[in-house]
């Protein structure tokens, strides 16, 4: 396993004080990665909208509600890495990066950091799950879908909570 220190080596991870002005650029993109989630859940339920938008009845909005909550957390991550200087090049150097100058300072739980883990491979589940219908590897879709569903309602609520948690540790930031 790749380390913080060979990210950095490789300039994944970079020490840029300039950073800290986009910090709030960050974090709009990870509130409209949430509305954007909202909306591609709202096809979900609501059959006129997709009738009226021509979109056919067995459209299923899964994999980007998955996505959109994977970059709303990305996104709140790499506005935590921006308000301490940093800018970051990759997903896995982002969450070292979150571990070390975060989590081992005792500045976010954990758990809050674990979220962003569990959507990244969730969306990788559900992009191979995708990849295999379309090749018709699956036989049967329904357990597979069900699947899916669950899935998205975890990642949408984690989006939710991990932004949240992200702005809070900004905003506890800043006041210091």
């Amino acid at each position: 396993m790749k380390t913080l220190k060979w990210y950095i080596a490789k300039e994944f991870l970079i020490k840029m004080p300039s950073m800290k002005s986009l910090t709030d650029n960050f974090l709009e993109k990870a509130r409209k990665n949430l509305t954007t989630m909202s909306i591609l859940l709202s096809f979900k339920t609501n059959k006129q909208a997709l009738k009226l938008l021509n979109v056919p009845e067995d459209y299923s909005p899964n994999e980007w509600i998955a996505t959109t909550a994977y970059y709303s957390m990305y996104m709140a991550s790499l506005a935590a890495l921006a308000r301490i200087g940093y800018k970051s090049k990759n997903h896995i150097a982002t969450t070292l990066a979150l571990e070390e100058f975060y989590v081992k300072k005792g500045l976010l739980e954990k758990e809050i950091l674990e979220l962003i883990e569990k959507a990244r491979l969730e969306v990788s589940y559900i992009d191979m799950i995708r990849t295999a219908k379309d090749k018709r590897e699956i036989a049967q879709y329904s357990p597979t879908k069900k699947t899916v569903d669950s899935a998205v309602e975890d990642i949408r609520k984690d989006a939710y909570k991990f932004v949240e948690r992200i702005e809070k540790l900004i905003s506890d930031l800043s006041e210091e």
